[in-house]
């Protein structure tokens, strides 16, 4: 029987897809497991464990940091759960997990500790997902108040947001709404699900009411804070009237996360009648304080729609290199949005080669869900800016067609007006 920590080494060599087989390898290998978590673990110290130097047994706190990169909280969690670093075996866990009707705490232990593991998570949100269409509502209960999300990554988490947002629209409204309102009380829920996956699609919908059960049920300023932007959203894009007073400078912002710290830009902007110097000025010191790639995320569309070519550009020269060359996990919707940027960008110099090129590079099918018919508006909206420059008819008439469908489903009338000066009669 091979030694359980030798089981750990070929458990974290498949991992890494990296088979150890010369010193350069295990260089390699040191690099991928400091890349995870701010892992720390010392080059001898693998030479040792793969016999380049001579073996030592190893100690405690190396087996645990090998764990810990196979997203174990230990070397002792390892030998209790290895099985669930097969997703195979894991996935009979939970099929059998889900013939009962009640669930233990054994049953929650190993769904917790399988959790950890990011190949495991769509596993789990299929499981949530039965127990909505099922209305099984005291297990979803036990669920959000047992089950620790707090050691995931973001783009795992995401995943775990789609899978149980459709599951919920899957199912009749005024019951969808129902489940909503009574696990919204748990913040396991509120973080790992309607906070993460911010519905644009829906936000002239069931997501405006979703917005109204998280403002009822969390404390949190940041969440408060998120709930009165997106609802300032819908009022924007939908073009009603104003019904709420002016946002203050959030208490703390250095301390929000990038994205709500962009998107609380995005509301200046679009409030603004125009970009002013002291918003500009505080716009760019901003940047130099946050990660760029995510604060832009919001305050990118925003520029777009209020026709602020001139801070668009300087926003786009100046980060370029962070913004377009981000590996986040968030990268293919961020992309998206510079490259429409950087077509916006041509378009408005005349350079409508660049733009067409720019325009072409997007692949609107690998953005994240949420931000589909959003980012969609936004590229319907330049091909019609740019199409409208050629004269090009046929495919200004093509792109109009489209951008109105999308109105249509969300409800964002302030495309039509937008477009309305770069339509070919």
């Amino acid at each position: 029987m091979i030694k359980d920590h030798e089981q750990l080494l070929l458990d974290v060599q498949k991992k890494s897809n990296n088979v150890i087989t010369h010193v350069r390898d295990v260089k390699y290998l040191k690099e991928e497991i400091e890349s995870y978590k701010d892992l720390k673990i010392g080059f001898n110290t693998l030479r040792r464990l793969f016999g380049f130097l001579e073996k030592t047994k190893p100690t405690l706190a190396t087996l645990n940091t090998l764990a810990c990169y196979l997203e174990y909280r230990s070397y002792a969690s390892y030998l209790r759960n290895k099985s669930n670093f097969d997703a195979w075996y894991f996935q009979q866990k939970l099929l059998l997990i889900q013939q009962k009707n009640n669930l233990n705490t054994t049953d929650f232990s190993i769904i917790n500790e399988g959790i950890q593991h990011a190949k495991n998570i769509v596993y789990v949100a299929y499981f949530v997902s039965n127990l909505i269409h099922k209305n099984k509502l005291s297990t979803l209960h036990d669920f959000f108040k047992k089950i620790n999300f707090k050691n995931l990554r973001d783009s795992d988490l995401l995943q775990f947001a789609t899978i149980i947002t459709h599951s919920f629209y899957s199912v009749a409204p005024a019951r969808s709404l129902a489940l909503y309102k009574d696990i919204m009380q748990y913040e396991s829920f509120r973080n790992s699900v309607p906070l993460l996956y911010v519905d644009y699609s829906h936000l002239n919908g069931v997501y405006f009411d979703v917005l109204g059960l998280i403002e009822k049920n969390s404390q949190q300023n940041s969440d408060l804070l998120f709930v009165a932007l997106m609802r300032f959203y819908k009022q924007f894009y939908t073009a009603a009237l104003p019904e709420s007073e002016p946002l203050e400078f959030p208490e703390n912002f250095n301390k929000l996360h990038p994205v709500l710290q962009g998107r609380y830009f995005g509301y200046k902007i679009m409030v603004s009648n125009y970009v002013g110097r002291p918003l500009k000025k505080l716009l760019f010191d901003t940047c130099k304080n946050v990660k760029i790639y995510l604060f832009v995320e919001e305050v990118l569309p925003a520029l777009i729609i209020k026709e602020e070519y001139q801070i668009l550009s300087a926003l786009s020269e100046k980060y370029y290199e962070e913004i377009f060359e981000s590996v986040h996990w968030t990268s293919k919707t961020i992309n998206t949005i510079y490259l429409i940027v950087l077509a916006t960008i041509s378009w408005e110099k005349g350079a409508l080669q660049n733009a067409k090129k720019n325009l072409e590079l997007v692949n609107l099918e690998e953005v994240e869900l949420s931000y589909y018919e959003y980012l969609s508006l936004f590229y319907y909206l330049t091909k019609l800016k740019v199409s409208h420059a050629e004269n090009a008819r046929k495919k200004n008439a093509a792109a109009h067609i489209i951008l109105k469908q999308l109105v249509l489903k969300t409800g964002f009338v302030r495309f039509l007006g937008a477009s309305e000066k770069y339509i070919l009669n």
